[in-house]
């Protein structure tokens, strides 16, 4: 039976597949972000289209009212002044039109480690948006919590270009569940298709295996034509440096070196039971292949012409 799915974030990695998903599934598809090329190539794709902020509350509640499901998120601003209170502000106006409208059912892009209170950086916004939603009366909400985002280490492309290295704050020999948007897509696709269970509930997805950062690099490496590629673990100063030179605001600079400060003494994402449930397909060789490759020789040549 067709559906009419509202997926906010439509312009991003994750709601960009789902979107596609949906509609070649036959449902019927408004896609919600802002104004940009490619949430017009969505509208070229079929789906409706409505450009606008989330923070827009009478805009979303409008949105949400004729929806028979709903994927909520909260996107990214990396540069926020002050990133937790820009979650806050729109995690706020997205509960707020989901209670009004009286959506159902919907499928919440929460995290890894959203049940934990402090020392998590960013991922603290998801816990709290977690709560708001969990207190609306009769929405049927399952929550994703999906692990560390493999297109995350795109971000290394200019540094591996630049000066033939790939690295982060992160140590070298921490194992992390690492897991393709696409995949998350396919689950969601799934949920809101399928019915969202009834209540409250939880989904981690940890991808189809842990890597650390140094077997990554070598997988990106060997994927690029560079096996010898090292992996440079950088003091947090200098890390922190790194990520303002690359445009993040001090406050969504501090919140990653605090997450990545708890990954390395092992208080999130290194606790969690895998299971067939939340095991992912697609490898980090997959990834490097389809994803990483592309986008570096792609940047590559974006250089050089």
């Amino acid at each position: 039976m067709s559906k009419h799915i509202v997926v906010l974030g439509a312009t991003g990695h994750i709601g960009t597949h789902l979107t596609h998903l949906l509609l070649e599934r036959g449902h019927r598809v408004t896609a919600v972000a802002r104004a940009s090329q490619r949430l017009t190539a969505l509208e070229t794709a079929g789906a409706n289209i409505q450009a606008g902020s989330l923070e827009n509350t009478a805009f979303l509640t409008t949105v949400l009212g004729t929806a028979d499901a709903a994927f909520l998120m909260v996107p990214p601003n990396t540069g926020a002044p002050d990133n937790l209170a820009y979650q806050a502000a729109v995690g706020e106006s997205v509960a707020a039109a989901g209670r009004a409208s009286g959506l159902r059912e919907a499928v919440n892009l929460s995290s890894i480690g959203a049940e934990l209170t402090a020392g998590t950086g960013p991922i603290l916004g998801v816990h709290y948006q977690e709560q708001r939603l969990n207190a609306i009366d009769g929405l049927n909400v399952l929550h994703l919590r999906p692990a560390y985002f493999m297109e995350n280490l795109l971000a290394g492309i200019g540094l591996i270009q630049g000066m033939g290295i790939n690295g982060s704050a992160t140590r070298p020999d921490v194992s992390l569940p690492m897991i393709a948007t696409r995949d998350i897509a396919a689950y969601a696709a799934r949920v809101l298709e399928a019915g969202v269970p009834t209540g409250k509930s939880e989904q981690l997805l940890l991808g189809p295996r842990d890597y650390t950062n140094q077997e990554a690099t070598a997988i990106f490496g060997r994927a690029i034509g560079r096996p010898e590629l090292p992996y440079v673990q950088f003091p947090y100063d200098q890390a922190r440096q790194g990520m303002l030179g690359a445009g993040l605001s001090e406050s969504m600079a501090d919140l990653y070196l605090e997450m990545t400060q708890s990954l390395n003494e092992g208080r999130i994402m290194q606790s969690e039971v895998r299971t067939p449930a939340n095991t992912t397909p697609t490898t980090l060789e997959q990834f490097a292949e389809q994803v990483f490759a592309p986008a570096f020789h792609g940047a590559a040549q974006a250089v050089t012409s």
